[in-house]
């Protein structure tokens, strides 16, 4: 079984587009079914499931797949924040408590940064496991790089696609434009996204370079 957690706006719609490409009918999309180990029931998983992709937190499936492999991606925290306020300008969810608040109380971006949920959200995502309990850890940044490390972490040899899905369709540049002032500001709150972040990248480096000594 292969767990992987789509944490907000860190290109896991992306990712999922390559999952299904990889476990068809044997992807379980769940969205608002599991999110906490104490929700977890075997049987709310299909029967046929052998890849659970969705939103939760790392350690839900625990306790029903012990021997499961899992994978993350992770963005830097300014960029997934920043990312995640225009998507809920762009579409806004009442059944999100962050983007009521954003739509009700008018937010600019500093006050939707300042939520509680919204600072270190890939931390909380990732239960209290360290980088290092996961078998795979995309950087949404660098997508094709970590793709290729995934497909030899979990020995793919399906052709996969290279999507790019559920981008703001407005940002003309790799990054957003924001104040020095302003993206200080926002790092600040996302410290610990910002410590698991730069582990991420660290790792992807390495795992690239591996890859690079294994195919000259």
């Amino acid at each position: 079984m292969l767990i992987s957690v789509h944490i907000p706006k860190c290109a896991g719609t992306s990712f999922r587009h390559v999952l299904e490409a990889v476990h068809g009918g044997g992807l379980w999309l769940n969205y608002g079914v599991i999110f906490t180990r104490e929700q977890a029931a075997a049987g709310l998983v299909p029967a046929a499931a052998a890849c659970i992709h969705g939103h939760f937190f790392a350690d839900a499936f625990d306790s029903l797949y012990p021997g499961r492999q899992l994978a993350v991606w992770l963005r830097h925290p300014v960029e997934r924040v920043v990312s995640n306020y225009h998507h809920f300008l762009r579409s806004p969810d009442p059944r999100d408590d962050c983007c009521r608040q954003l739509h009700e109380r008018r937010l600019s971006l500093r006050e939707f940064a300042a939520l509680d949920w919204m600072r270190n959200e890939s931390a909380r995502y990732l239960g209290g496991k360290p980088l290092a309990d996961f078998d795979f850890v995309g950087v949404a940044e660098r997508f094709a790089e970590s793709l290729s490390v995934c497909r030899r972490t979990f020995g793919w040899h399906t052709p996969v696609p290279l999507p790019c899905v559920n981008t703001n369709p407005e940002r003309v540049t790799d990054r957003y434009a924001l104040s020095p002032q302003d993206f200080s500001h926002l790092l600040d709150l996302n410290d610990a996204d910002l410590a698991g972040h730069e582990e991420a990248v660290a790792r992807l480096d390495e795992s690239v370079q591996q890859l690079q000594e294994h195919a000259a």
